[in-house]
């Protein structure tokens, strides 16, 4: 799932914060009443129910997509994890603590059961706010939904994969489904990145503008159904008062939005899931444009206008002291406290391998490992993110710690460290005329092993163009710096600052060979909704999200490897083989992983926050 990097799982956050939205949240902090905010030496340690909590994100994205069936250009962290699981809750919902593994106590199933290739699903005592039970039904709802999905209108979609490797699915009564997969795969992988997409949909839902339907049992109906929820999925002024949108099974319901894009919550009383014995009642899910914007109001504890948890920006953040992982606050933030979160996430730009121009070069390994030697990720991680980074070392995240990382790329490390000599000689030893501070031109077409590579024509330049997100500092910083170090070299790239909705509507609204861009960068994709980094959704060519059209057919042949191992043994085998290939392949632009950094005020408790950056405030609550 994409995010902006500060999602963006998986893009994060834009909005809009005018004098009018900062007016509006200081009348919302009034009526939080005797709940408010309070120095390091007023906290009390009493819990207290009730209360209101803003919650500020990042920018990149604003809550804007309110069915969890949603399109690829919705599918994000602000739309799913900050908003959509609030209200309507996954069958499975992964982050226990500081690990990106399966909560079984969160889940609104028990852990699958395999038998061969059955699959057994038992679902808990759940309910809709309408007082009816989370069914059996409800589940076959989204599954049939997927099935119908022939246009990918699902952004989590990959050809071939869920529900397309199951050749049976059904309701045994109202808590059990059963399934029959097509062979027998990982275990691991099919509960991670394949039951993990769904979302029990309420049978209100099953519906079109003419009545009641049945996609809930026959596929066929799905898309009429389909099309009558989308068409007011992304009206924020029809939530509220929606008899659809209304029944939820999550802890929390919308009460109203704003046309500034803010989203107020309100506490379900119906949930009938675990919530903390005192809690806020109101959540109010509040956009920015920029981190300047967010961090001034930060800046102004005392003032009117405050947020409740909030973000500190990196170039604003204390430096941690060397093996430290928390640098503190800035002194102006004395009534907040500091959390850093490292999200379960790849950071990376994307090359175009369609443009007509630069795909050619992009297709070109040595033109990859040259291009990569100008990222400077330890000169990110220790200037604009002021050390709140980790590099990205290969295709799975090394950061925070998992078994699923491969031992031999973790040993490795950063194998493309900043190195202009490197660049230098790689081009220059596969037919490029190098020209520093100019532009480098192909003078020995051919597919030989000292020219240039196919589809290279003599006389080519290395003139690039790239977008990237706005409202991000230590992106701008290092687009910047990358452009520094490609001129160095002869490269030249054209990089334009766009808003983060521009840069993804571009890339994304490629669904063939397009050359209406060719390097991009957005932020970061979070594991999410499939937690195990596995590849299928970023790097084979059936995927939605394979957006640069990355094509590589052994790669594709150790990720299936990955998907059909049985044995814990053989999955790691699998598992760490694939990465030890595609880490020196460099499909993407390895860019760094950035911490979250999370700011609440001091006496709102909010406990240790998931690297899945699923968030649950019905466990937050004030202290007196």
């Amino acid at each position: 799932m994409l995010r902006a990097l500060k999602r963006g799982r998986r893009m994060r956050r834009r909005g809009l914060v005018a004098g009018v939205a900062l007016a509006g949240l200081a009348l919302l902090v009034a009526a939080c009443g005797p709940v408010s905010a309070g120095t390091a030496d007023s906290v009390g340690t009493t819990p207290v129910s009730g209360g209101v909590a803003t919650y500020a994100t990042e920018p990149g994205l604003n809550v804007s997509y309110i069915f969890p069936f949603e399109t690829g250009s919705n599918f994000n962290v602000s739309n799913t994890n900050e908003f959509q699981y609030l209200l309507y809750r996954p069958l499975y919902w992964f982050g226990e603590g500081t690990e990106p593994y399966l909560d079984p106590a969160l889940s609104l199933a028990s852990p699958p059961v395999y038998n061969g290739q059955q699959v057994t699903i038992s679902l808990k005592n759940y309910r809709w706010s309408n007082g009816q039970p989370v069914t059996a039904q409800d589940v076959m709802f989204w599954i049939n939904m997927q099935i119908a999905d022939g246009n990918n209108d699902w952004g989590g979609q990959v050809a071939g994969d869920f529900p397309f490797d199951i050749t049976d699915a059904h309701a045994v009564g109202s808590t059990e489904v059963t399934m029959t997969v097509t062979k027998a795969y990982s275990q691991d992988w099919f509960t991670d990145n394949e039951l993990s997409q769904i979302t029990p949909m309420p049978a209100a839902w099953d519906r079109t503008a003419a009545g009641a339907s049945s996609c809930d049992t026959t596929p066929a109906d799905c898309t009429a159904v389909y099309n009558y929820l989308a068409s007011t999925a992304g009206s924020m002024s029809a939530w509220a008062k929606s008899p659809i949108w209304s029944i939820v099974d999550g802890p929390w319901r919308v009460q109203r939005t704003t046309s500034a894009g803010w989203v107020y919550l309100t506490y379900n009383n119906r949930y009938s899931g675990p919530a903390a014995a005192h809690h806020i009642s109101e959540f109010v899910i509040v956009p920015f444009t920029t981190e300047e914007a967010e961090f001034n109001v930060l800046q102004d504890p005392q003032g009117n206008s405050r947020i409740d948890v909030g973000y500190l920006p990196t170039v604003d953040a204390p430096v941690p002291a060397p093996g430290s992982t928390n640098g503190g606050n800035p002194v102006t933030l004395g009534d907040y406290k500091l959390s850093v979160v490292y999200p379960w996430e790849l950071s990376y730009a994307v090359y175009n391998y369609t443009d007509s121009t630069a795909g050619p070069i992009f297709r070109q390994l040595y033109f990859r490992q040259a291009f990569q030697s100008l990222v400077d990720q330890e000169g990110i991680i220790d200037g604009p993110m002021h050390g709140y980074g980790k590099p990205v070392i290969g295709p799975v995240a090394s950061y925070p710690v998992t078994k699923y990382l491969s031992p031999q790329v973790e040993a490795a490390g950063d194998q493309w460290e900043l190195n202009l000599s490197n660049a230098k000689s790689l081009l220059t030893a596969h037919g490029w005329s190098v020209v520093p501070n100019g532009v480098d031109t192909c003078v020995n077409a051919g597919t030989g092993p000292t020219q240039c590579g196919a589809g290279i024509k003599a006389g080519t330049a290395l003139n690039l163009s790239m977008i990237y997100a706005a409202g991000v500092d230590y992106m701008y910083s290092a687009t910047k710096e990358l452009v520094s170090n490609a001129s160095l070299v002869g490269i030249k790239i054209t990089a334009t600052e766009q808003p983060f909705d521009t840069v993804v509507g571009t890339v994304f609204g490629c669904t063939s060979a397009c050359s209406t861009w060719q390097l991009a960068e957005w932020g970061s994709w979070t594991y999410s909704p499939d937690y195990l980094p596995t590849g299928e959704e970023l790097f084979e060519p059936s995927s939605a999200d394979d957006v640069g059209f990355y094509t590589n057919a052994h790669n594709d042949t150790l990720i299936g490897k990955t998907l059909d191992a049985r044995s814990t043994a053989a999955f790691d085998s699998a598992m760490y083989a694939w990465q030890n290939y595609l880490a020196n392949q460099l499909p993407v632009i390895y860019e760094p992983n950035a911490a979250t950094l999370i700011e609440s005020v001091n006496n709102l408790h909010i406990g240790v926050q998931a690297p899945t950056l699923n968030i649950n405030p019905e466990d937050w609550y004030y202290l007196k």
